[in-house]
């Protein structure tokens, strides 16, 4: 893996720690107002990874 900062390793890492974050929220917060804020901005940092690494290219 190409951990460089405009390598797919770090992207890689990035999503996947934004993955297992997102399915602890699952797991463990109620549904309501704070959980559907804590996937918004989950969706956020996660779109932001996505566009970081459009841009690298």
């Amino acid at each position: 893996m190409d951990f460089t900062p405009a390598g797919s390793g770090r992207m890689a890492v990035a999503l996947g720690v934004l993955g297992v974050l997102a399915i602890l929220v699952w797991q463990t917060m109620e549904p309501g107002k704070y959980r559907s804020l804590t996937w918004l901005l989950l969706g956020f940092f996660a779109f932001r990874v996505a566009l970081g690494r459009l841009r690298s290219r």
